[in-house]
């Protein structure tokens, strides 16, 4: 229902019709629709968090995992259940019934997902995890970013893809800089901006 009909159009009574279940039974489980959706919320995040490690498991510890992750991580997002959690996201933010609650999920299930490429870069022997984490985080928002997008272009447009495989692209640049000493515990440098801003 979410990712066809969206946030605010999934109401209880919309469930109840999909679902073909009486209306007491569904509020026998949850009493509210801020339960209902924080309930779908956790078990999407706990189910594409199950997919991703089925997925790694089968993968070589190593340079290859540390690739993989972000691959596993798109195949996830690209689901229709993604869509649904995605539409909470962007509904939580104003809704005061669930955005207390649901920041705090999401930060949980963030950790989690920072969690795995810090510990394949240690297997690594990369000294900046501070990098590797910072890495991840603008990973994950611009596969986020690029979820939203995709709702808004045409099925057959493969600039989504190709934005993606630069994202890869780019996390091979990322290697080889922790690959190589000299840049040890050492953030990038900055790029100077384009231009400066006018006064």
């Amino acid at each position: 229902t979410l990712n066809t009909l969206g946030y605010t159009a999934t109401t209880t009574i919309e469930v109840v019709r999909r679902a073909r279940v009486s209306r007491g039974a569904m509020l026998h489980h949850f009493s509210t629709r801020a339960e209902l959706l924080l309930a779908t919320a956790e078990h999407i995040l706990r189910e594409q968090e199950v997919e991703r490690r089925d997925t790694l498991r089968t993968i070589e510890r190593g340079e290859q995992r540390f690739y993989a992750i972000t691959d596993a991580m798109w195949n996830t997002m690209q689901q229709p259940e993604a869509v649904a959690l995605t539409e909470i996201m962007l509904g939580a933010r104003s809704d005061p019934e669930i955005h207390a609650p649901f920041s705090r999920l999401m930060k949980e299930f963030n950790r989690h997902l920072l969690d795995a490429p810090v510990e394949v870069a240690e297997d690594l022997g990369y000294a900046d995890l501070r990098l590797v984490r910072a890495m991840s985080r603008l990973h994950i928002a611009a596969m986020r970013g690029l979820v939203i997008d995709k709702l808004y272009w045409d099925e057959d447009d493969t600039s989504i893809a190709d934005a993606f495989e630069l994202l890869v692209w780019y996390k091979g640049l990322i290697m080889r800089r922790l690959e190589d000493p000299r840049f040890a515990a050492q953030a990038p440098e900055r790029p100077r901006p384009l231009r400066q801003p006018s006064r």
